[in-house]
């Protein structure tokens, strides 16, 4: 098992002290894909952009994948 830490990058950013346990690194990065789905779920933005990213580093806290998201709303 591999440590591996999600850093949060959208209007608070997060670094992830702790990290977390996965057997393989594409295991990692699919935690990496559902955070970002979690944070954009509960953070839906009103009639603005809003740019979500989730860095995920290795156990030496190097960056080895990005995800991210942007967001727009507004009325007609």
């Amino acid at each position: 098992m591999e440590r591996f830490y999600f850093d949060l990058y959208n209007s608070e950013n997060q670094i992830d002290e702790e990290g977390q346990l996965f057997p393989s690194r594409e295991r990692a990065g699919a935690e990496a894909l559902r955070i970002l789905h979690d944070i954009a779920r509960d953070e839906m933005p009103e009639g603005e952009h809003r740019r979500i990213t989730v860095k995920m580093l290795n156990e030496n806290r190097e960056q080895i994948f990005e995800a991210s998201l942007t967001m727009a709303s507004l009325w007609s």
